[in-house]
């Protein structure tokens, strides 16, 4: 007996429908997908506030050595052995084991910081403040000349010196600058001042030119007066504000505004210590 193969049209039908149907939920949901993310690209994104890095400062590497020399240079011990050691990194072999430098008493450093730097072309000076823990800090010279295969090495034996003596400043509000009183300019910056120090991202994103440069501040600050607003050889502005802090201090502080002109209105390009 030979099989029969009966066809239904019902099923055939109810297939067919079963498929549409799949098929408009599949066109449903990619129609939903492309609807949200239409609405995402429309919605208002959160200002977001540029924050610049840190620009790296002098030759790290030679700073470490000056002070590493510093510290092995003044510290002394009842074995002269223990000290020659420390400092035979710095010296050649056949050179002066000890630097030139003997104590008939023990000393350790405490602390070491560089106090100053001086670029004389063929070499460089650091300024070492050196505390030893038994009276005032010393500053030693170390002066760094290239090295052959490269890096840098002692150029000479240090030198101890006085303090580096501070250059007394006239007016900090720059007073020997022309001032920016009234006006479009000075409203714009002392407005994203106010906003920057109180931390008010949404506000100061108003008044930022696209790819501003703004340097983080410190949190909790309100500006209580704009004291002068005064215009830089750069174009920038010097902005003298007197400011609070958290915990009720009062604050002279001065910031630098950059600013340029955007289709008619003045736009913030960088809030910069």
């Amino acid at each position: 007996m030979s099989a029969r193969v009966t066809l239904e049209r019902r099923r055939l039908r109810s297939v067919r429908a079963t498929l549409a149907l799949s098929r408009w939920l599949l066109y449903a949901l990619a129609l939903s997908g492309i609807a949200v993310s239409v609405r995402d690209l429309l919605r208002p994104q959160p200002p977001r506030v540029p924050v610049s890095a840190p620009a790296p400062t002098g030759d790290l590497e030679a700073q470490w050595l000056a002070l590493r020399f510093a510290r092995a240079y003044l510290t002394f011990t009842a074995d002269p052995a223990v000290r020659e050691r420390s400092l035979a990194p710095f010296i050649a072999a056949g050179g002066d084991p000890d630097a030139g430098a003997t104590s008939a008493a023990a000393e350790r450093v405490a602390w070491a910081q560089i106090a100053a730097e001086r670029d004389l072309g063929a070499e460089r000076d650091y300024t070492v403040a050196v505390s030893t823990g038994t009276g005032a800090p010393r500053y030693l010279v170390v002066a760094l000349a290239p090295a052959p295969g490269g890096g840098e090495t002692l150029a000479h034996y240090p030198a101890l010196v006085a303090a580096p003596a501070p250059i007394p400043a006239g007016a900090l509000d720059g007073a020997g600058l022309p001032s920016l009183a009234g006006g479009a300019l000075a409203t714009v910056v002392e407005r994203a001042l106010r906003n920057y120090l109180a931390g008010s991202t949404e506000n100061l994103a108003a008044d930022l030119a696209t790819g501003a440069v703004i340097a983080p501040a410190e949190p909790g600050l309100q500006i209580q007066a704009v004291q002068r607003l005064a215009l830089q050889p750069t174009g920038r502005v010097l902005a003298t504000v007197l400011v609070s802090d958290r915990a009720g201090d009062r604050l002279t502080l001065g910031y630098r505004v950059g600013a340029r002109l955007d289709g008619g209105r003045w736009v913030v390009t960088s809030i910069e210590p």
